[in-house]
């Protein structure tokens, strides 16, 4: 039933506000921590401009995996809802799907290399980094999300 009121985009422009931003905030401190410690890169030298550029990759990532989750849920605003065991199981899931293939990629095209003291996992060859980078930093994101969300509501008028 149509009521003549244009929908309200508020919550869902709020809601990719906060996790945009709070994914490139992480994932930024993330890449800048641990980049030279653990990759020497091909292409270009790590500088701020080369780690603004991987963390919009890391934000893309981030949506990915939302996506994989409105998929389940049906629902777009679904980190607002209480998450279910399989929703907690999709997030590694997403992590794992994408770190692993991305690692292969980068090594198979010489993106970068491994520094020695770069930890790698057994059989794979890759490094353990990135894939813990994308299994801690999505559901830390999507919590916070939720957190945020949750505190405009309480603090924000109708």
């Amino acid at each position: 039933m149509k009521t003549g009121h244009p929908p309200d985009w508020r919550p869902i422009a709020r809601h990719a506000a906060l996790v945009s931003g709070l994914a490139f905030v992480l994932h930024y401190a993330w890449e800048y921590v641990q980049c030279e410690l653990f990759f020497v890169h091909r292409a270009s030298p790590a500088n701020p401009w080369s780690m603004l550029r991987v963390t919009g990759g890391d934000v893309i990532l981030t949506w990915i995996a939302h996506l994989v989750l409105t998929a389940l849920t049906g629902r777009w605003l679904w980190l607002r809802e209480t998450w279910t065991l399989r929703m907690w199981l999709a997030l590694p899931g997403a992590a794992l799907a994408l770190s692993i293939p991305i690692e292969l990629y980068a090594l198979a095209t010489d993106r970068w290399v491994y520094t020695a003291i770069n930890p790698r996992l057994p059989l794979l060859g890759v490094s353990v980094i990135p894939v813990l980078q994308l299994l801690l930093l999505f559901p830390l994101t999507f919590l916070l999300a939720r957190r945020g969300q949750r505190l405009w509501e309480k603090i924000s008028p109708p």
